[in-house]
């Protein structure tokens, strides 16, 4: 069920529940989408029970289901307790304090081994933001501890593309991910892609990662065109996803061929539309850039309302409204955040009782 804050009161609304008649009615894309946002549509209740908010500085921040619960149980000095939200201590009133705090937890419960996405840690640091470009992060987060905290994360999409010259045929390149990699080894992507690192902005993650995962040179990244963004909120085994992913288009010269320059790609291949479509649908592509991939295929053409029965829930499954499920609560004097700086600090935090997993 989806809990929103109404004042004073509380509504419930209880996500989809459906048999296996109806998950039949669905198109192939459909189902691949519906399992990109398997939280969504729970009704951001999780298989492990219902969930709680993680609050920082008068946002939510986090989704912690009851199997991180209880671990955060064990630090209250850094995550408070309450008996419906984990709130960031309000002595951690700076991007410092809660960064370092926050990473000396996730050390010591990497060490304890009890949570299985800690065991890719990456030394990768992603920013955790109460609204996205608007002031400053509140705090920044080892890579790997996205999922289980259910942190929203941002990422970075370029789905390259070039015309035969043999036939003029369009075709699209898929790379394969190194056998090495510590989330979907070996598995088809797009071309480029990688998250939004703390301290870079969009098309800087954009130029960097399509150098060092494709070879292609700043002066012909640079002509990459920004085409929007897809979310999804998805459970799995390491946790919650709560993706935002920035998608890029670039047309390559038909000469071009990808070369991996960080060995963090296996190979590249370009290939038809059609099998295109046909290897994101397979289990052999990852599936959390599944919705980067059809987005593209709709804004060419080739996914049409001719084409796809379910083409308005296809729209909505690629734009899941994150930004208003991850909601504001009303600043209270008790839990204040002062400015810090650097860099500034948002506004002030509250200890607000309601479940603000919406707001929609």
């Amino acid at each position: 069920m989806i809990v929103k804050g109404n004042g004073g009161a509380l509504e419930v609304i209880h996500g989809e529940e459906e048999d296996e008649g109806a998950y039949k009615m669905y198109s192939p894309i459909m189902k691949v989408l519906r399992e990109c946002n398997s939280f969504f549509l729970q009704g951001l209740v999780s298989v492990q029970g219902e969930c709680r908010p993680l609050l920082a500085c008068g946002r939510q921040v986090g989704v912690i289901r009851p199997d991180v619960a209880c671990y955060l149980l064990d630090y209250p000095q850094v995550f408070t307790p309450t008996p419906t939200a984990f709130l960031m201590h309000p002595q951690l009133d700076s991007y410092a304090k809660r960064s370092s705090a926050v990473d000396l937890v996730l050390r010591d419960l990497r060490a304890k081994n009890v949570l299985s996405a800690l065991r890719g840690w990456r030394d990768e640091r992603f920013c955790v933001w109460g609204q996205f470009g608007v002031g400053e992060p509140l705090f920044e987060i080892e890579r790997s501890a996205v999922t289980p905290l259910g942190i929203r994360a941002y990422g970075t999409h370029i789905t390259g593309y070039t015309h035969s010259p043999e036939d003029g045929r369009l075709r699209i390149w898929v790379q394969k991910r190194a056998f090495d990699k510590p989330t979907y080894p070996g598995m088809m992507d797009s071309m480029v892609g990688g998250g939004i690192t703390a301290g870079m902005a969009p098309r800087q993650v954009m130029l960097k990662e399509a150098h060092e995962e494709a070879g292609i040179p700043e002066h012909l990244a640079s002509t990459a065109v920004a085409a929007g963004c897809v979310s999804f909120f998805r459970e799995s085994e390491r946790g919650l996803h709560a993706n935002t992913e920035f998608v890029y288009d670039l047309e390559l010269p038909p000469d071009f061929v990808p070369r991996n320059v960080d060995g963090e790609v296996d190979s590249f291949e370009a290939v038809t539309v059609e099998e295109f479509l046909s290897r994101v649908m397979s289990a052999k592509y990852k599936l959390t850039s599944v919705p980067v991939a059809l987005d593209f295929l709709i804004r060419r053409g080739f996914i049409t309302p001719d084409t796809e029965s379910q083409y308005p829930g296809l729209l909505e499954l690629l734009h899941v409204p994150l930004h208003h499920l991850y909601a504001p609560h009303a600043p209270t004097p008790t839990h204040s955040c002062p400015p810090a700086s650097p860099p500034p600090s948002p506004p002030s935090e509250s200890p607000s009782n309601a479940l603000m997993l919406s707001e929609v």
